[in-house]
């Protein structure tokens, strides 16, 4: 007889939760500054808005008073200019940034990481432009960050233009049934190539995926409806979760599932759907499973880290699963 393995509770969520905040929180000094890494955004970007999500708005102030004071220049950019090129993460680390501002109350801030992040919006199209191994795209990873954080900081245009970029992104897939490709060219056509990176350039229903790659978009999406009270965002971050809930297989227990288990769960109340509670509670069990002694969660059994995460990774896939622990604990995002 085959017996039935309970769900895990909020308090177990929570305690998870808990863990991984402590072990971000003890990478960062007094100061908020990243002990080994503190001239590097890649080491704090995110922190701003986990920090706060989970309770602890001192460290998240902290964070952003350093990066503030010491990473932001005046016009939005990162202060060493190899760190805002097209073929760097500011448009993600930005996005994520602003959304951190604004969950802190800072918009000025967060409008002038925005606006930054909106002059490489294409016009026509509303993607934000990357150089990636696929060439110069629209890709939806970088770009969903963005809108997102053009959404919280309430720059508007920008983040409706860029959902219709991912509208027409959605509409134009080639081969819906086996693979949704993640950019436009200039001419606003699906980039059908899997390049040197295929999980980064596609998210493959049959095998193995990231679905990470998809939680930004439905995120921002969810945000963008709140703020323009328009219900179509809602509608369209309901069919990029159905993309991530249509794999043939368990995306929730893949090792990038990590913070699409927060982003469904910001969709949530907007669109009832059982599938999707369940979803996350599926990233929580499996982030509960990777959890290793030190709060960390284990990336050695991912594809190419068996020997382990370089420390960006390590700290900012921490941030994603406690998003994910969080938002169970609370009952909700």
């Amino acid at each position: 007889m085959t017996q039935t393995v309970p769900a895990p509770t909020r308090a177990e969520f929570r305690a998870c939760a808990e863990r991984l905040l402590d072990f971000l929180a003890a990478q960062f000094d007094a100061e908020g500054r990243h002990r080994t890494h503190p001239e590097a955004p890649a080491f704090h970007y995110k922190l701003v808005y986990v920090f706060n999500y989970g309770g602890r708005r001192g460290l998240a102030l902290r964070v952003l008073d350093h990066l503030e004071q010491t990473l932001i220049a005046a016009d939005g950019s990162f202060r060493d200019p190899q760190l805002n090129g097209a073929d760097s993460q500011y448009l993600y680390q930005a996005g994520w940034l602003a959304w951190g501002c604004a969950a802190l109350g800072r918009f000025d801030l967060a409008r002038r990481l925005a606006r930054r992040a909106a002059a490489a919006q294409d016009p026509a199209f509303g993607g934000f432009w990357n150089a990636t191994d696929l060439g110069r795209v629209q890709w939806l990873l970088n770009s969903s960050s963005a809108a997102a954080g053009c959404a919280a900081a309430g720059e508007l245009a920008p983040a409706r233009a860029a959902a219709r970029y991912m509208a027409r992104l959605y509409e134009r897939q080639p081969d819906p049934a086996n693979r949704f490709y993640f950019s436009l060219d200039a001419q606003g056509e699906v980039i059908a190539q899997g390049g040197a990176e295929p999980t980064r350039n596609f998210f493959d229903l049959h095998g193995w995926a990231r679905p990470a790659m998809l939680a930004t978009a439905i995120a921002g999406l969810v945000w963008t409806g709140r703020q323009t009270g328009e219900a179509a965002h809602y509608d369209l971050a309901q069919r990029y979760a159905a993309v991530i809930l249509s794999h043939r297989h368990h995306p929730e227990r893949m090792q990038f599932a990590s913070k699409s288990g927060w982003a469904v769960l910001q969709l949530a109340p907007h669109r009832p759907d059982p599938a999707l509670r369940a979803y996350a509670e599926g990233v929580g069990r499996r982030a509960l499973e990777l959890q290793a002694p030190d709060g960390s969660v284990d990336v050695r059994g991912w594809p190419g880290l068996a020997q382990g995460a370089p420390p960006a990774i390590t700290l900012n896939n921490g941030c994603d699963w406690a998003l994910t622990a969080l938002a169970l604990g609370h009952g909700g995002a």
